[in-house]
């Protein structure tokens, strides 16, 4: 188990098991008072998007998605956590992302 975004815990897993995310990059969200939680969504969306790079033949089958910063730890913590998702939800195996 490793924590991540306050409270949160993720399992690591290998790519070859089942799992329901990839790690692809952090975003820090911009400094100021909290947005809101649409806003912080929507500014991690934007900022995670561009970062993450699914495999060509992977992009019918998988998406992104972010693990968000938390209104109790803002400012401290702005960092938003970008993922490739299995689009249809379940589990995927292998990597889905392009390095």
């Amino acid at each position: 188990m490793k924590s991540i975004a306050g409270d949160q815990l993720v399992t690591l897993v290998p790519c070859a098991r089942p799992h329901i995310a990839e790690f692809a990059a952090v975003y820090v969200l911009p400094d100021g008072p909290w947005p809101g939680y649409n806003e912080v969504q929507r500014m991690a969306e934007n900022g995670c998007l561009p970062r993450v790079h699914i495999k060509e033949s992977r992009h019918a089958t998988v998406g992104v998605s972010e693990i968000l910063p938390f209104e109790t730890t803002w400012p401290r913590s702005r960092t938003a956590y970008c993922l490739a998702v299995p689009a249809a939800g379940g589990t995927m195996r292998g990597h889905a992302l392009a390095y």
